[in-house]
């Protein structure tokens, strides 16, 4: 009878052999998925209107020079508005306490159900300034109110009134919040630097001043209305 030879290194390497190939089967077919995704991408990042080479190099404009570029087209058109449109604060604040729905619709502008913004202007004596406030104010007293209203003097301001309440700006011109944001920084800071360019705020205490600026009405605020100034005069 021929002998039977049981080769046991022949049918162990087959398997481990198998084993073996499993790994560089995967790399390649993540390579060949990698240079498949290289010559034709399931999608494409697209940088917003404005923002074309914020990834940086050269022609990168930053968010802020992208707001300023936009707020330098309708800086000009800002003072005749006012000019134009500002409501006297002692007639309408006290209508606008009455009835805020009835006011805002007849001397109001908002953003679909935001609260009301305010074109104003009017005289008065400035009793204080508060300078200890990252978000200075300057108070001040309005001959026919019988409430105080606030000046805003910065550095930092609060809300968005300015860029709101003109009609110069919606929010339909930008591709997201974070630039509608941007811009509405921007008017803030500028509006501040030319309102108290001729008069600072900190020299304003007990002087009589003509203002020109812009608040947003919170019924449920029991703090003076909140003014961001575009003009200043003594």
């Amino acid at each position: 009878m021929p002998a039977v030879i049981n080769d046991s290194r022949s049918s162990a390497a087959g398997p481990g052999k198998k084993k073996n190939r499993q790994p560089m089967v995967i790399a390649a077919v993540v390579v060949l998925i990698g240079i498949l995704f290289a010559i034709k991408p399931p999608f494409v990042i697209k940088a917003l209107p404005g923002h074309e080479g914020a990834a940086g190099g050269a022609g990168s404009q930053p968010a802020e020079n992208t707001a300023a570029k936009f707020v330098d087209g309708i800086w000009d058109k800002l003072g005749p508005v006012f000019d134009q449109k500002a409501q006297d604060i002692a007639k309408i604040l006290p209508e606008i306490r009455a009835n805020p729905d009835a006011a805002g619709e007849k001397y109001g502008r908002r953003e679909a159900t935001n609260p009301y913004n305010y074109m104003v202007k009017g005289t008065g004596k400035v009793a204080e300034v508060n300078t200890e406030s990252a978000a200075g104010t300057a108070t001040v007293e309005v001959p026919g109110l019988n409430e105080k209203v606030a000046l805003q003097i910065g550095p930092v301001v609060r809300g968005t009134a300015l860029r709101d309440a003109t009609g110069l700006v919606s929010f339909n011109q930008f591709e997201n919040q974070l630039d509608y944001a941007d811009v509405s920084k921007e008017m803030n800071s500028r509006a501040l630097k030319a309102a108290f360019s001729a008069a600072p705020a900190a020299s304003l205490a007990g002087k009589t001043v003509t203002f020109y600026g812009a608040f947003t009405f919170d019924p449920h605020s029991k703090s003076p209305v909140l003014i961001t100034p575009v003009k200043i005069s003594l």
